[in-house]
């Protein structure tokens, strides 16, 4: 390792021994490396211009020493090379290494950055995921991206149709079926230029639906293959698709003290504009993983749509008076917050949920 003169320029053999956290700023070939002791204390920095060269670094750290990186491309690949070769590997979030950062934002400084986060406690590390469990996540942001593609150009093409005095319905009926109608009724008052490009646009918004059944049906698959998204499908308002985003996100449940600070990891937190000692659950964070809180929100409005006004079922008649005293957007919210709270009891045994029965016996999970 090459020491840091403007830190010290004598490392001996006895300083080299005391480093016990080595910090990390990775890039694709450049790789920015500096350790402290167990007080804090810079001992030496380098920079490391290969990955062969950092790969061999690597191997020759003491298994006792902790290696800290940030979130961004490689760190999960790196991190479990680590692993792999007895050393403790944390990866830190980049928003929170980000507020550790002292002077203008370089490799140097940001290496220092993540030492100076690693200390912090009130910063929790991301899991280091299996490959599986990446390949999952790829294929949830491949589909988020469509998805999202998909609803800027539905919106794009409604906007347009819009400037010529044509309005059209929100929803994929609209789309599919009276949008044709539209581009080929000849009393529409549409430029010619504009239908040929409402058109293309059109196909383009058709092919990204079928690009998002084709890894919808992938993800179903998988959950209906594994013995985990089975269970968390047993909770109502938890399909394949969130039950697959959760274990993609592989969230260690045993982290959280309890249910409550796990929903709260996925921004699903106590609302607390209520008075006395009840806590009303109706706002969403801002912080927390917004891809799953939002397809938790969607999974719970689902349930409502779903429900019977009939039902004598316990389950359906809390859900009624979540309905009659929040309104349905809170109901949502506070049916995704119970709906994780169930996860993460299910998360850390072999148990499945069953809905309470109309007699009023409790039967929430079971082996």
């Amino acid at each position: 390792m090459k020491k840091n003169t403007t830190i010290n320029q004598s490392l001996s053999s006895a300083d080299l021994s005391a480093v016990t956290t080595v910090a990390v700023d990775l890039a694709k070939r450049v790789f920015q490396v500096a350790a402290e002791d167990a007080l804090g204390h810079v001992l030496y920095e380098e920079r490391i211009k290969s990955r062969e060269a950092f790969y061999a670094f690597l191997r020759e750290l003491s298994p006792n020493i902790v290696v800290l990186m940030e979130t961004g491309p490689g760190a999960q690949a790196w991190a479990r090379q680590l692993q792999e070769q007895g050393n403790q590997a944390r990866i830190l979030p980049a928003q929170h290494v980000a507020n550790h950062r002292s002077g203008a934002k370089n490799d140097r400084n940001d290496a220092l950055a993540i030492l100076r986060a690693g200390r912090d406690s009130n910063i929790a590390s991301v899991p280091i995921k299996s490959a599986a469990a990446l390949a999952m996540q790829a294929l949830h942001r491949a589909r988020q991206g469509y998805v999202r593609r998909r609803t800027a150009m539905s919106n794009q093409m409604r906007g347009l149709l819009l400037e010529h005095g044509v309005a059209l319905a929100q929803g994929e009926v609209a789309i599919n079926e009276r949008l044709p109608r539209i581009l080929e009724d000849a009393t529409q008052p549409l430029p010619d230029m504009l239908r040929e490009l409402v058109d293309e646009l059109l196909g383009e918004w058709r092919q990204l639906g079928e690009r998002v059944a084709v890894l919808t049906a992938r993800l179903e698959s998988a959950a209906n293959q594994d013995k985990t998204a089975k269970r968390l499908m047993t909770v109502r308002g938890v399909g394949p698709i969130i039950a697959t985003a959760l274990l993609a996100k592989q969230t260690e449940p045993e982290r959280f003290a309890n249910a409550r600070h796990f929903a709260a990891y996925f921004g699903m937190v106590p609302d607390q504009h209520s008075s006395g000692e009840k806590v009303r659950l109706g706002k969403m964070s801002k912080r927390g993983d917004r891809y799953i809180s939002s397809l938790m929100i969607q999974g719970a409005h689902a349930v409502l749509r779903q429900m019977r006004p009939d039902s004598d079922q316990p389950d359906d008649r809390r859900l009624q008076r979540w309905l009659s005293r929040l309104g349905r957007k809170e109901a949502a919210v506070r049916l995704a917050n119970r709906n994780l709270r169930i996860v993460w009891v299910l998360l850390q045994n072999e148990q499945t949920y069953r809905r309470q029965p109309a007699n009023g016996q409790e039967a929430a999970v079971s082996h």
